[in-house]
């Protein structure tokens, strides 16, 4: 495969899983300890959105570090081997957005468009808050063998990770 075929491939990928409904959020408490969970999202001016309550653990480990990481990936139903589900994680920068400010409305109409009318009524609470992930890193793996690490919306600058270089990715 030539390298132009292996660019559109990845970001064929890139595209697919961008369009899946929700992420798998990790995130990391004051001691430490690791807590993942989920959250419906919107890919939006590159960087995701995503609408959290405020009583949830991983808001607060938001609020207090800043920082996360997130994963897209491939539904069990339509993935070829279960082992080699394709995914997508990005490294993020979190950030506060407002929800009554011009680009806290546009977000959470663009959430609206591709969530449905909930956002509307979790946007009204006033526990919920509007988190902006700013992606950092990226790595995709879409089949065994096949892992790759690039900077977000650069997928031409990817590199497939190999036994020598996995570490330092």
């Amino acid at each position: 495969m030539s390298e132009k075929q292996d660019v559109q491939e990845l970001q064929a990928a890139i595209t697919r899983l961008q369009g899946v409904k929700s992420l798998i959020l990790s995130t990391v408490n004051e001691e430490g300890v690791p807590q993942a969970s989920y959250a419906p999202f919107v890919e939006h001016d590159s960087s995701l959105y995503v609408l959290l309550s405020g009583l949830a653990l991983h808001t607060q480990n938001l609020l207090k570090q800043e920082q996360a990481n997130v994963m897209l990936i491939e539904d069990e139903a339509v993935a070829r081997n279960i082992f080699a589900r394709a995914r997508l994680n990005y490294s993020v920068s979190v950030s506060v957005v407002e929800k009554d400010t011009s680009p806290g409305v546009e977000v959470l109409q663009a959430m609206k468009d591709k969530l449905g009318n909930t956002v509307d009524v979790l946007a009204d609470l006033p526990d919920f808050m509007l988190f902006r992930l700013q992606l950092e890193k990226a790595r995709l793996v879409i089949g065994f063998g096949r892992a790759y690490v690039f900077v977000p919306g650069e997928v031409d600058g990817a590199i497939q990770l190999t036994e020598k270089n996995s570490l330092k990715a």
